[in-house]
């Protein structure tokens, strides 16, 4: 018994609420034993009654009225009713028979649905069906709505984080770069100015020391060897010599301030055709014609890390670089016919097996409000595009 006693409630707990508005007691009585099985029903005797039950008692769903009563008239209570909840379903009964006096009731009272007297139960249950599921299809409507608002604030919310958390991690990386040309171009110092002058000293102390054992008495021969022997020590230090002066090019391109990008460019092509032995072309207008200056850095930057790629990974033979002037920007494109790579499986790849080459282009690319493209695949090479502005660099 207790089980059903709850059973019970809780479907009671679901119905529907009506309130039924008519001052004839004998209509009030027969629609209560109609419908107080379907619906909680609540009843009111005039227009002046129902209004205060219905500010009273959140949750109507449904209010009937008679049109005809002494007071406030049916069409009359309706309208208020949709000032104070539009979504409260509104239906009038009436004995109108012209079709514009109900035309005109259903208009100003903004009503549902009318019910001529004398009223059908079988229709009348028809209707209030229909006007429940209506007003639960509403109130579900609103409380999608709104939780759609709210996912859409918090939505809102977390891309103003994001681009904010954006913003501060390519303020970080920009920092970070220009950091690092800035080591750079102290190492680069220390290195021409410090392990440079100290090499230059040692050669110089190799050809004094040739000239002094020219000048000793001894054996012929064993004077010779030892002349060779210098002399290969003095190549040694040449080549050392060369590479640090390639190392401090490397790291600090000071060409570009001395003779522009392009000799820069040239410079680093031979020296990259020279050092990994692949044939390297340049074709459209030369860069430092076409870019801002406060952008040569950068893309001297680029063509040196796509370049360093290609020679450490692609086993390419050759290798195109072109420039192609559109509107307001330039496509730089640097393409080897190497072994190429899948983007996919490089993307699967621990973030330390990774390595940073594409990461550092494409973030310089960004840098000068740039974007930058790959095309590869395994054995069809791989192609770099950097779509870049012409515009300065703010």
């Amino acid at each position: 018994m207790a089980a059903e006693q709850r059973d019970s409630s809780l479907f009671f707990a679901e119905q529907d609420t009506i309130l039924f508005v008519d001052d004839d007691p004998i209509n009030t009585e027969h629609f209560v034993l109609s419908f107080e099985d379907e619906y909680e029903i609540i009843t009111a005797e005039s227009g002046e009654e129902a209004l205060e039950i219905f500010q009273s008692q959140p949750g109507i769903s449904v209010v009937i009225s008679d049109q005809r009563m002494d007071g406030m008239t049916g069409v009359e209570l309706l309208s208020r009713i949709y000032e104070l909840h539009p979504d409260t379903v509104r239906i009038i009964i009436t004995g109108y028979v012209d079709v514009s006096d109900i035309i005109d009731a259903i208009n100003r009272g903004h009503i549902y649905q009318y019910v001529l007297k004398p009223w059908d139960i079988v229709q009348l249950r028809l209707i209030l069906e229909q006007a429940t599921q209506t007003f639960r299809l509403t109130r579900e409507n609103q409380q999608l709505a709104t939780a759609l608002q709210e996912k859409n604030r918090l939505l809102l919310e977390a891309n103003t984080h994001l681009r904010a958390s954006e913003e501060r991690l390519r303020s970080l990386s920009s920092r970070l770069i220009h950091t690092r040309e800035d080591e750079q171009k102290r190492i680069a110092l220390e290195l021409h100015d410090e392990l440079g002058q100290a090499l230059a000293a040692l050669k110089l102390q190799i050809r004094v020391m040739e000239k002094e054992q020219a000048t000793l008495p001894g054996n012929k021969e064993r004077q010779e060897k030892l002349h060779v022997r210098l002399q290969e020590l003095r190549d040694a230090i040449n080549a050392t010599i060369e590479n640090v002066r390639r190392l401090s090019k490397n790291l600090s391109p000071v060409i570009i301030d001395d003779l522009g990008l392009d000799s820069a460019i040239d410079y680093l092509i031979s020296q990259f055709e020279e050092l990994y032995q692949i044939t390297c072309t340049n074709s459209g207008p030369r860069p430092g014609t076409v870019f801002p200056q406060e952008a040569h850095l950068a893309v001297y930057r680029i063509l040196q890390e796509a370049l360093t790629n290609c020679g450490k990974h692609s086993r390419a033979t050759s290798v195109a670089l072109s420039i192609q002037e559109e509107d307001d920007c330039v496509i730089l494109i640097v393409r080897d016919n190497g072994q190429g790579f899948a983007k996919e499986a490089i993307a699967t790849l621990p973030a330390a097996e990774r390595g940073i080459g594409l990461s550092v282009m494409a973030e310089r690319a960004t840098m000068l409000n740039g974007t930058m493209a790959v095309h590869t695949a395994p054995g069809e090479g791989t192609e770099l595009i950097f779509t870049l502005p012409i515009a300065p660099v703010e």
